[in-house]
């Protein structure tokens, strides 16, 4: 009985294909279209073919009209580039029967450089900006030590990092992804230790205030463990479930008498449950740094799940951003991203962060940080591409590095931002009010891996100052 139902079912699903298919056709035009008859991957060394296959639009078996032909390319094309596993990859039609209307794909790809031992030298403010400025380029604010991190473990684009850190943070930690255990759904998960002698108890005039022990003893604890379910709806759409559990200490000298709000009610600890929900839509061209495209993202997390926890605490954010290619050169971009907390008990000084961490900033406020438990940012920017070339740089290179693919953009810059901060914002000027920031940076992209920003930035309040930003995809 349940047999019949399937091959009935069957049977209903392949003729609504085939109408489909039909109408397609007919709306396309007689020799307006193409179907790719087979997908040819080269290159590819360590990384397993249907890796590639997972992060491209592309199928044996696809109809494609010929308008749509070249940007579908090219766009595949920018996003192989991007996701770190490739310095460089090209995608050529072959073999087009015009007769048929069916064609090939070619697909070669020059591998990265995977595995990275590397020395920790790094700094432990939010910046180098404030590193310079604020602390003087002391060095008992820097991270050192040695740390690991594969890229493409077993060539399925799972990624393994190691970090064993001393300096101003004692740091060890271990994360693991791998992202296509079975069929759609992967694998993720992280352990964390860390610890410090100065840490940042309060903020004050919109600038963190530290204290260090007097006599070098540690004063703050952490420990972080999680586990992450990952789901591969298709090549443009992510989601993310996790599960983690936190604890933190904090010595009593912060929790009595600096900060008794550090953890609320003069506690010196703070544990939780929580679980975490990201979902992320992504059809940008080129997505470490978008020319075209937008994207769009849900993050919704509950802390505090009653049992083993200290706080009770649940956020989402929504988040999304648009890029429009004119002429192959210039780009205007938005990008929104709103935090709105749904608890209206206060909230502890450890979790009460909005806009100056990790890539929610303003232009001109690198310097500064809004606190607040719900905030909106806005960032506008045009940019134009002045250099998109290959160079070559000889045979003496590693096969990874012989050919440095270079890119340079001008960019202008006008960002806004507000944070709402009920229980702190009367010590920071910047809190609870519209900010905004605007100012011109050069953007340089190589080996489509690394990214160098030189910014200068104006503030509503007339600060002004030259910025620098740097980072790697991996």
């Amino acid at each position: 009985m349940l047999g019949g139902h399937v091959n009935s079912i069957f049977r209903y699903f392949s003729i609504i294909i085939l109408l489909v298919n039909s109408i397609s056709s007919i709306l396309i035009g007689q020799g307006d279209f193409v179907i790719i008859d087979s997908i040819k991957i080269h290159g590819n060394k360590k990384t397993q073919r249907n890796v590639i296959l997972k992060e491209i639009d592309l199928h044996t078996g696809d109809t494609i009209g010929l308008t749509q032909l070249s940007d579908r390319l090219n766009s595949n094309e920018k996003r192989l580039q991007s996701i770190g596993l490739f310095t460089l990859s090209k995608i050529n039609i072959k073999n087009w029967n015009t007769d048929l209307n069916i064609c090939n794909i070619d697909i070669a790809v020059q591998e990265n450089w995977y595995a990275y031992p590397y020395i920790i030298f790094e700094l432990a403010d939010r910046n180098f900006n404030v590193w310079r400025k604020e602390q003087n380029y002391s060095f008992k604010r820097v991270n050192y030590g040695i740390a690991f991190n594969h890229i493409n473990l077993t060539g399925n684009n799972d990624k393994l990092k190691l970090k064993f850190q001393s300096g101003f943070t004692k740091k060890y930690e271990l994360t693991y992804e791998f992202p296509y255990l079975k069929d759609k759904w992967g694998i993720s998960f992280n352990v964390l230790y860390s610890d410090n002698k100065e840490i940042s108890y309060k903020t004050v005039e919109n600038k963190p205030v530290f204290f260090r022990s007097p006599d070098e003893r540690k004063i703050f604890f952490q420990y972080r463990t999680s586990l992450g379910l990952l789901h591969r709806t298709n090549a443009k759409t992510n989601q993310i479930f996790r599960a983690e559990f936190l604890k933190a200490n904090v010595d009593k000298v912060i929790s009595n008498d600096l900060n008794p709000g550090y953890f609320v009610s003069g506690n010196s600890t703070l544990k939780y449950l929580s679980l975490d929900y990201l979902i992320k839509y992504d059809n940008t061209i080129y997505p470490l740094y978008p020319i075209a495209g937008f994207r769009l993202q849900l993050n919704a997390r509950k802390e505090g799940l009653g049992i083993l926890s200290t706080v009770d605490n649940t956020w989402v954010t929504l988040y999304a951003e648009k890029h429009m290619n004119w002429k192959n050169r210039i780009i205007l971009s938005n990008r929104i991203k709103v935090k709105y907390n749904f608890q209206h008990n206060s909230l502890p000084y450890f979790l009460n962060y909005a806009i100056g961490y990790q890539d929610d900033y303003i232009t001109g406020y690198q310097l500064y940080v809004i606190d607040g438990r719900d905030f909106i940012i806005s960032n506008n920017a045009i940019r134009c591409r002045i250099i998109d070339k290959d160079i070559d740089l000889g045979n003496n290179l590693p096969r990874q590095f012989k050919v440095m693919n270079l890119k340079l953009f001008f960019r202008f810059n006008l960002d806004y931002g507000y944070a709402r901060d009920p229980d702190h914002g009367k010590n920071n000027f910047l809190s609870n009010k519209i900010n905004y920031g605007f100012g011109p940076a050069l953007d340089f992209i190589l080996f489509n891996n690394i990214t160098l920003t030189s910014q200068y930035g104006i503030t509503g309040f007339g600060d002004k100052g030259f910025f620098f930003e740097s980072g790697v995809n991996f």
